[in-house]
């Protein structure tokens, strides 16, 4: 087997194989696989640091909610966590699939139902996501049938979107630093 043969979409069949062959033998290998966490530190106005596992990047407020429009705000990350789940599972099935994919775009947009709440100057609504909405934009080497069966077991697997319109039980803590 050439060295083309054992990558396809950037992916490492060999190490797929491994891990997929290692949980199959022991389901709890994948343990550690489920726990995640970040860390998100104030700097100051409505921007903050995170950090998650080795890598930073910031958190802002758009000028037009006063902040600096240093980086994108807290809703966008979502949706672009959305999305970014949705292209690795797409990326993951179709390797998985043996189909080559040549082009791969997605695009998330969703709709507040009322920022007035978060506010603090509304009781009307939600500040959440009343809507959201998901277009993949794909070229592989498949029919449309064998893509489409792909796109839904993806979009039905996601973490993120799973996280997102299911109910997910929280717990907070304050404690006074």
């Amino acid at each position: 087997m050439t060295l083309a043969a054992k990558v396809l979409n950037g992916l490492d069949l060999e190490a797929m194989g491994a891990l997929v062959r290692t949980v199959t033998n022991d389901p709890s290998a994948a343990d550690p696989l489920n726990e995640w966490s970040a860390r998100v530190r104030w700097e100051t106005g409505f921007r903050s640091n995170v950090l998650v596992g080795n890598h930073r990047f910031v958190v802002d407020e758009p000028a037009t909610l006063i902040g600096d429009d240093r980086a994108p705000n807290a809703a966008q990350y979502l949706l672009a966590a959305y999305g970014a789940c949705l292209t690795t599972g797409l990326a993951l099935n179709a390797t998985k699939s043996g189909i080559r994919l040549r082009n791969m775009e997605i695009v998330v947009e969703g709709r507040l139902d009322n920022i007035l709440t978060f506010f603090g100057m509304s009781d009307e609504g939600h500040p959440g996501f009343t809507d959201v909405s998901v277009k993949a934009y794909v070229d592989a080497d498949t029919d449309d049938a064998a893509l489409d069966a792909i796109w839904r077991d993806t979009l039905a697997r996601s973490p993120i979107g799973n996280t997102l319109f299911r109910t997910v039980a929280v717990h907070d803590e304050l404690v006074r630093a």
